[in-house]
């Protein structure tokens, strides 16, 4: 499978990318911070809130959950939007919100997704609401693709998260292709998970024979291998989770192993899973730029010859593919309680003192 990733990483080098400012983040209804929606552009010193809901809305900053200052609004509107500027471009910043004056049901919220231009696919779990309507905390576990890529300035705002660790799902021959630029001080665990037989050469003969089959069901065998013969490198991964510090955990897209990886991680934590696969499928958001263009310039450099359109169901994400995951671990394994805890060694308790408020 590493030959896939290969594949990808050599065509993501040639094509340009730009995480752009990205208005579309929300949480799920029904609870107050659903209503509103934090953004910011890559290396933009501005954060854009918007609000669905009528009425007065206080905003208050900080740069972690703990330090805003929430005796001096920086903000204060009935607009369906404010624009809150004069910021560092390497700090990230997390948000108060009050509704109508009332602390009581006051909430923390900042950017969903990590705003970078070297890596599209870098988000915050922060928010995500359980099933018994606790909220995920902000800022303690990120998700990725590779920060191969990463300027400058976004290492300095990647070290304004304080992360603890990094784990790194990749194999070696990924990383040579792609090294992370990481901030200083920052420990990387390697834990590799999933590798195959697939190789670049493979992978053009299918493209040139328009192989559909093998690519539509390619991230379905790839899961069903997380599931089943990958538990060993979860219990590691968890154990890491279980130390409570900040992580950021990654693969080369951030996709596969990491979209697995946050799928246990949610369910441990109580999300229902309509919520789960809902995450799963927001990398097609944040990597449908650079889907794009790689189907183009497979077109385009072929002339024709090659249909790059066959290598979508690989470039992005779908629910079937998740869905395969859960289906497994429903019928062998009794359910998602008893493979957290029995196959994965989760102490589901443990989790959700450390990362649910």
């Amino acid at each position: 499978m590493r030959g896939i990733f290969n594949l990808i990483i050599i065509l993501s080098m040639v094509l340009p990318f730009s995480a752009c400012e990205d208005n579309s983040e929300t949480d799920q209804g029904g609870t107050l911070d659903s209503y509103v929606s934090v953004t910011r552009a890559p290396g933009s010193d501005s954060y854009t809130i918007k609000f669905t809901k009528e009425g007065e809305w206080a905003v208050y900053k900080g740069t972690t959950p703990e330090s805003i200052d929430k005796t001096e609004p920086v903000a204060v509107t009935s607009e369906d939007s404010v624009v809150i500027s004069g910021l560092s471009t390497t700090q990230r910043y997390y948000f108060y919100f009050e509704f109508n004056g009332n602390k009581e049901e006051g909430f923390v919220k900042s950017e969903i997704r990590i705003a970078v231009e070297g890596q599209p696919n870098f988000a915050d779990l922060g928010g995500i609401v359980t099933m018994d309507g606790k909220h995920v905390k902000w800022g303690k576990l990120y998700r990725s693709g590779d920060l191969s890529r990463l300027t400058d300035n976004d290492v300095s705002y990647i070290a304004s998260l304080h992360l603890d660790e990094i784990v790194d799902f990749r194999f070696q021959a990924e990383k040579d292709e792609a090294p992370d630029r990481l901030p200083p001080g920052v420990d990387t665990i390697p834990i590799p998970v999933v590798d195959g037989s697939y190789d670049v050469d493979s992978i053009k003969k299918w493209l040139m024979l328009g192989n559909t089959e093998v690519f539509d069901t390619m991230l379905i065998h790839v899961n069903k291998r997380l599931v089943n013969e990958e538990q060993e490198k979860f219990r590691i991964f968890f154990d890491h989770i279980e130390k409570g510090e900040v992580m950021l955990y990654h693969c080369t897209k951030g996709k596969d192993r990491a979209g697995f990886a946050t799928a246990m991680i949610l369910s441990a934590l109580g999300v229902d899973r309509e919520t789960v696969i809902d995450n799963y499928l927001k990398s097609n958001d944040y990597l449908s730029e650079i889907t794009e263009q790689t189907i183009k310039y497979i077109n385009d450099a072929s002339n024709g010859f090659i249909n790059g359109e066959l290598l979508r169901p690989i470039l992005e994400v779908r629910p079937e593919y998740i869905q395969t995951v859960f289906d497994i671990i429903d019928s062998d394994y009794g359910g998602m309680d008893n493979y957290l805890r029995n196959e994965l060694g989760v102490d589901i308790e443990k989790l959700k003192d450390l990362y649910l408020e």
